[in-house]
């Protein structure tokens, strides 16, 4: 993604999201890249769609937006804790779409803990069908 498609999105977040070798194995369990999460949460094909819910430790970030094809995919996130950023084989990547090693911690980074494609059944476009 580049910094010049960023400055056109004004709804994108501005967060930095971390993937660990554990959050990457439980995505490709359900046929999700590390790349359908980064466009789902920076908004790449459409507006994010973004809910916080808990508290404290337990707080989260629900995300939901359209991939490149139209489905929907929805994430959840927390945010990032000191281990996430210290296990070996974790990377980041910030809303500038540039991956990177995580180095400190910051208040910005979030972990997907789960995701998953919106089933046809619940994809409603708007249209009556006829």
């Amino acid at each position: 993604m580049s910094e010049v498609l960023l400055l056109a999105m004004p709804n994108v977040l501005h967060w930095t999201l971390v993937f660990t070798p554990s959050s990457l194995e439980h995505l490709a369990e359900r046929d999700i890249t590390e790349d359908d999460v980064t466009d789902t949460v920076f908004g790449s094909f459409g507006p994010p769609f973004v809910r916080k819910f808990g508290r404290g430790h337990e707080l989260r970030w629900s995300v939901i937006a359209p991939l490149e094809g139209g489905a929907l995919l929805s994430c959840v996130l927390r945010q990032a804790v000191p281990r996430d950023v210290s296990t070996e084989g974790a990377f980041a990547i910030p809303a500038t779409g540039m991956p990177e090693e995580p180095r400190v911690l910051k208040a910005s980074m979030r972990l997907c803990v789960s995701a998953r494609l919106a089933s046809a059944d619940e994809v409603h476009n708007g249209q009556e069908e006829k």
